[in-house]
């Protein structure tokens, strides 16, 4: 591994940067499956708020599903994109840190990307190299389902690799499967970009489950949202390029094969860094982005 990429996961985004938070990151411990625990411990993930609740988890846990307050959204992902929102947020409903054992309504209701970009900033702080991937996590072990998430990686300088970690649940504790989440073997994840070669190539043979899009066009996103965190940028869920506005399905051929040439290249992101660098320099199908509000307003200035 270079100097020049290790450097470069250290470095931090608008949504990883640790800001008034900083000391108070480096101050957490250093052992790495105990921060992905303190990460875990200070969220909800909010499916949990919005699916008939688990005797077991409220036991365990978080207190009564049924005590989190009525005036706060069950998802609070828009409100907390960053590390700082996130932090402010998580000490503002309890001030003695970021303590073992929280209550529901001393937790934010956020989910797995926002949970990967807290563990991202304390490792950054800690002046650890760490990164998010956005991609498809097989919960059941079976290797036949892989639903949508975001994990990190992190490198152990020890060891010499980066380690595979999920910041966001609770299948560590239950030791189900023999292994840690916060060290998951590789066939666990699917990364975005070989999902995309496969679904593109015909040769998928796992179930994915996505929420809310069409299958070419949700890899498609998470194509996207694993290219710009690979380049620091750990963009949110709606934040895609205007033409994947009407679904992925019409997309030409010249971009699809730009898309195919970027997802091959992801597949090994250390050795062709220089080319995804570069493709986020200078390549405006791949690095342009549009929001609610940006969309709103060239519609408004520029014609849908």
């Amino acid at each position: 591994m270079t100097e020049e990429i290790l450097r470069h996961y250290v470095k931090t985004s608008v949504y990883t940067y640790a800001g008034p938070y900083k000391e108070f990151f480096r101050s957490l411990p250093e052992d790495i499956p105990a921060i992905g625990r303190l990460v875990c411990g200070q969220i909800t993930h909010p499916t949990l708020l919005y699916t008939p609740p688990s005797p077991y988890l409220e036991e365990k846990y978080f207190g009564k599903f049924s005590a989190y307050p009525k005036h706060r959204f069950k998802n609070e992902d828009e409100l907390y994109m960053t590390a700082v929102a996130m932090t402010a947020g998580i000490l503002r409903l309890d001030e003695q840190g970021f303590t073992e054992g929280r209550d529901v309504t001393q937790r934010i209701a956020v989910s797995c990307r926002q949970a990967a970009v807290l563990f991202s900033a304390i490792l950054k702080a800690k002046g650890i190299p760490c990164r998010c991937r956005a991609g498809f996590m097989d919960f059941g072990d079976q290797g036949e389902s892989f639903t949508e998430h975001w994990v990190n990686e992190y490198w152990s300088q020890p060891e010499g690799r980066w380690v595979l970690v999920d910041a966001d649940g609770y299948y560590e504790y239950e030791e189900r499967f023999g292994y840690s989440q916060f060290d998951l073997p590789r066939h666990k994840f699917l990364p975005a970009p070989k999902a995309w070669l496969e679904l593109r190539r015909g040769m998928l043979d796992k179930k994915l489950d996505l929420f809310g899009s069409g299958l070419l066009t949700g890899v498609c996103e998470y194509l996207f949202m694993d290219f710009h965190a690979l380049m620091n940028n750990e963009i949110f869920y709606s934040y895609q390029p205007r033409y994947l506005r009407g679904g992925a399905e019409g997309l030409e051929d010249s971009l699809l094969q730009k898309l195919d040439q970027l997802a091959e290249w992801m597949l090994e992101p250390d050795k062709n860094f220089e080319k995804i660098a570069e493709a986020w320099d200078k390549d405006e199908d791949l690095f342009i982005l549009s929001n609610s509000t940006q969309n709103i307003y060239e519609d408004l200035f520029n014609g849908p």
